[in-house]
């Protein structure tokens, strides 16, 4: 299924076309222009400086690509952090600039959040500052769309950021993510997405006799089609006239958090990429199950949908489908919390006429013990090759004589 989408002039807030625009989406390396709109927030205010020198931690090395991969303990600085977070989309360079920016990951996500709420983004929420997948951290096309208008508004200093065509890092010259900068000759800019869950998205800018339109993808199925995509509707909507009486971009409704699951494209982006299933011997401290179910994906869609619903309670624990041992059953939980917070969460949800069980720390370890014992029960496989398969062994081969190597 095509994602949701949105056409709009960032001048005016004007919405020139919209699907679904409302409707949760994870919203990948999107999630960039949030931490940089923090820092030039920063950098506004004196916080900050460009030519700053900033130290790449231990978890922002850890970061998986994309990413520049300088070593732990090494410094850059504040312009070329946002260039290869920008322009390369390096997942390393949006941690160390909220750690530069917010002293740890979890504070700057609060301040990501408070300057979504001052700018109505209802329907998105931050864990993280570069966007690799978590359930809790969603956006909208509507709610970009207002951080995209802020950002032009706000920081016009700092847009040429999202046009650069790439960025120069030692010996390496580093393209621009966003194919569509160098498949239409009028875009410039602006940011792309991708993760399994989300497929792949993209903010898009191109201007025309001094008008700047943007379109918002969600979902496409890879990086050419979603830059096809943004061109066509763009070049579209240059084609016609203003329209006198748009609606603005705030009055798209969002979905509730937590009323709508949103969609999970893995098994259709990243085909054949097995579900992630937490190890039952993991589970500790208090919990909750969202109940059991008899598939990983009907226990991953809840989970995915009762975590966004009850965001301030797990934010600070763990979640997951787990595989119930003894049975061919799978339980959507979270776990890791105080007795507190998981009594507090219950009451919550059965207030919803959602099903909710307090996991104690008793429960967990009675769990985790028959993980342990199932998974000792179980024979080991001995490889097909010890087990006599008729397979001859490689020959070895002679040794030349030394009168033979002269012939």
């Amino acid at each position: 299924m095509a994602g949701p989408s949105l056409v709009f002039d960032p001048a005016t807030g004007d919405v020139l076309a919209a699907d679904r625009a409302g409707e949760p989406w994870y919203p990948a390396s999107l999630t960039k222009l949030m931490t940089a709109y923090v820092i030039f927030g920063k950098l506004k205010s004196g916080q900050l400086t460009l030519d700053q020198q900033i130290p790449v931690s231990e978890l922002a090395a850890k970061q998986p690509p994309s990413k520049i991969g300088m070593k732990v303990g090494s410094t850059i600085s504040v312009d070329l952090a946002l260039q290869t977070m920008l322009v390369y989309s390096a997942n390393d360079m949006a941690y160390v600039l909220a750690e530069a920016g917010g002293g740890d990951i979890r504070r700057f996500a609060q301040q990501m959040n408070l300057a979504a709420q001052r700018l109505g983004m209802t329907g998105t929420y931050y864990v993280n500052p570069n966007g690799l997948f978590d359930p809790l951290q969603v956006s909208t096309a509507r709610d970009l769309a207002l951080l995209v208008q802020a950002l032009y508004k706000e920081f016009p200093e700092h847009a040429h950021y999202f046009g650069q065509p790439s960025v120069k890092l030692g010996e390496r010259n580093l393209l621009n993510r966003n194919s569509l900068l160098r498949q239409m000759k009028n875009a410039d800019g602006i940011k792309t997405g991708y993760v399994c869950n989300s497929g792949f998205n993209l903010i898009a800018s191109a201007s025309d006799n001094g008008r700047r339109l943007v379109a918002i993808i969600f979902g496409a199925r890879n990086g050419k089609a979603r830059a096809d995509q943004a061109q066509k509707m763009l070049t579209d909507q240059f084609a016609l006239p203003e329209p006198p009486n748009a609606p603005k971009i705030a009055s798209i409704e969002n979905s509730p958090l937590g009323t709508l699951v949103p969609a999970d494209l893995t098994g259709t982006v990243c085909k054949g990429k097995p579900l992630e299933i937490a190890d039952a011997e993991q589970l500790a401290g208090w919990g909750i199950s969202f109940g059991r179910y008899e598939t990983a994906q009907l226990a991953n869609m809840a989970l995915r949908g009762r975590v966004l619903a009850a965001r301030d309670w797990v934010r600070d624990g763990a979640a997951g489908v787990v595989k119930m041992p003894g049975s061919v059953g799978y339980s959507a939980m979270v776990w890791s919390l105080d007795q507190q917070t998981s009594d507090a969460l219950c009451a919550y949800l059965k207030q919803q006429n959602a099903y909710c069980d307090v996991m104690t720390p008793e429960s967990f370890a009675r769990l985790s013990a028959m993980a342990i014992a199932e998974a000792k029960s179980k024979p080991t496989i001995t490889p097909a090759s010890a087990q006599g398969v008729d397979v001859s062994p490689p020959r070895k081969k002679k040794k030349k004589t030394a009168a033979k190597r002269k012939n």
